[in-house]
């Protein structure tokens, strides 16, 4: 597969670890990728880059919904990096999941009550 720098992956690390993040740098002769871990089930590999082989990764679909983690990390790399038009762009996208959650929340909170007084 081919991969470029900034692409969001999804794999596993050597010792077995699943882990997201974006890729920083690509070495194509030697197959490894060096991705900036966002999410992993080992919280000390979190914000650390980490070397995995080029065929142990897939890429995240650009058209994949960020959750509110992903939108996080990247507000930290847009403060960063002093974008401030990229900073408002994912505060906005933030905002946007957060509501979505709390509706999500909340029609499945009146879903069970209405199912709750329908049998009273």
């Amino acid at each position: 597969m081919r991969f470029e720098t900034s692409d969001w992956v999804q794999g596993r690390t050597s010792n077995g670890e699943l882990i997201q993040g974006f890729i920083e740098h690509i070495d194509s002769l030697e197959g490894i990728v060096t991705v900036q871990v966002i999410k992993s089930d080992n919280e000390d590999s979190v914000g650390k880059p980490t070397a995995v082989r080029e065929h142990w990764i897939k890429k995240i679909p650009e058209d994949a919904p960020l959750n509110a983690q992903q939108l996080l990390s990247m507000i930290d790399l847009a403060l960063a990096t002093r974008d401030e038009a990229w900073f408002i762009e994912l505060t906005d996208q933030l905002q946007a999941v957060k509501l979505l959650d709390n509706y999500d929340s909340r029609n499945k909170n009146n879903a069970k009550h209405s199912r709750l007084t329908s049998f009273i």
